[in-house]
């Protein structure tokens, strides 16, 4: 069992700095550990990495940049919102489940755009279903940014012990 980091490491009065930066340990330690899938990543793990890949891309670009960026499926076709419900964290599960429906229908040709290195303006043209989503998720986010830090803290050694 490896400790990342203990309570007061960390800085918990700004819900992203503290969330981003147990994230980035935890693709620290993967990536010293040659574990490309992350399977030393518990549950707990790997939904806190979903969800501040999910708060990084979509707070620069929106969800057509989430998955242009190529992290549609780990975000979005993974159980994010059912784990964020089980944290009692209420907007973002609504938001990710419709989402979710948008990627089925068009994820595979913002993928493909993106490939083909279109500019992002242009695909995001092209799928203006999502700008809605991306206000909905701007209006929550910082509520839930700190739930799900509140959460951590609550739950620590979930979050800061890799086996």
């Amino acid at each position: 069992m490896t400790t990342l980091f203990q309570p007061h490491e960390l800085n918990s009065n700004n819900p992203a700095e503290f969330l981003y930066t147990l994230s980035a340990a935890y693709l620290d330690y993967a990536e010293r550990q040659n574990d490309a899938e992350m399977a030393c990543l518990n549950d707990e793990q790997h939904t806190l990495l979903a969800f501040t890949y999910l708060d990084s891309q979509v707070q620069e670009g929106g969800f057509v940049q989430l998955i242009a960026a190529g992290y549609g499926e780990y975000v979005l076709l993974n159980p994010l919102a059912d784990s964020l419900r089980r944290w009692r964290i209420k907007p973002t599960p609504k938001i990710l489940d419709k989402a979710r429906a948008l990627y089925e229908k068009h994820g595979a040709e913002i993928e493909a755009l993106a490939e083909q290195d279109a500019p992002l303006d242009e695909i995001r043209a092209k799928f203006p279903d999502f700008e809605e989503l991306d206000g909905d998720y701007y209006d929550a986010a910082d509520e839930d940014l700190a739930a799900v830090a509140a959460y951590v803290e609550a739950h620590w050694a979930k979050f800061a012990e890799i086996a």
